[in-house]
C-alpha cells in the first residue's frame, strides 16, 4: 500500500531514466565526444565502438520496439557490419563485450535498454550535420544516415512519458539503463584495443 502513495511513483519512466543515468550518460558522451569524426582513424573507432556496444543490447532494443511500439526496429548491427566491411574492418576479429547483469528482466528493463540505444540517434543526427569522414570520402555510413531511428525515438519517448512505474520497477529500469551505458563505455575502450590489430 505504501508504494502506491510514494511520490516517486508519480514520475514518468522517462524522468527516472534521465535522472538515474545522468552521470553515466555524461561519461559516455565524454568518451565518444573525444573522437574527431572527420579523421579516418577516429571515425573507424566510432563505428567499432558502436558495433561492439550494440551487439549485447540489440535484442532488448528490438524486442521493445517491435513488441511494445509495434514498429520495425532498424537493424543497426547489420548497418554497422556493412559500414565496417566497406572499410575492410573484420567485426569477427573483435572481442565480444560482456553483458552486465540487471536486477530483473521485463518490459521496463527492455524499455530502459531501448532508451539508451534509441537516444543515441539524437546525437548521431547532430553529428551528421557537422559531417564525418565516410561521407566526405564517398563512403556514407548506413548507420549514420539512418533516419528511422528518430521516428522510433519519438514513439518511445511518448511511451516512457506515459508510464509511471512502481518504485521497484523504476529502480530496476534505471539499473538496466546504467548497465547499457556501461556496456557502451566498455565497447569504447575495446575499440581502441582492436585498432592496434
Amino acid at each position: 500500500m505504501c508504494s502506491e502513495i510514494n511520490p516517486l511513483n508519480m514520475e514518468s519512466l522517462l524522468h527516472h531514466l534521465r535522472e538515474g543515468t545522468r552521470a553515466s550518460h555524461a561519461l559516455l558522451d565524454s568518451a565518444f565526444g573525444s573522437l574527431n569524426l572527420n579523421a579516418g582513424g577516429d571515425y573507424r573507432r566510432f563505428l567499432r565502438g558502436h558495433a561492439l556496444g550494440l551487439a549485447p543490447l540489440f535484442d532488448c532494443y528490438r524486442r521493445f520496439v517491435e513488441g511494445e511500439l509495434a514498429m520495425p526496429a532498424p537493424d543497426y548491427p547489420a548497418m554497422l557490419r556493412a559500414d565496417l566491411d566497406g572499410l575492410d574492418e573484420d567485426l569477427a576479429s573483435y572481442p565480444a563485450i560482456a553483458e552486465r547483469p540487471v536486477q530483473t528482466a521485463g518490459r521496463d528493463t527492455d524499455a530502459a535498454v531501448a532508451y539508451v540505444v534509441g537516444g543515441s540517434r539524437l546525437g548521431l543526427a547532430v553529428i551528421r550535420k557537422g559531417g564525418y569522414w565516410g561521407a566526405a570520402h564517398g563512403q556514407p555510413s548506413a548507420y549514420m544516415e539512418d533516419d528511422r531511428g528518430l521516428a522510433v525515438w519519438k514513439s518511445m519517448a511518448a511511451w516512457l512519458k506515459d508510464r509511471q512505474p512502481t518504485t521497484e520497477a523504476a529502480s530496476a529500469a534505471s539499473a538496466a539503463a546504467v548497465a547499457a551505458f556501461d556496456i557502451f563505455r566498455d565497447a569504447f575502450d575495446a575499440s581502441e584495443l582492436t585498432s592496434a590489430r
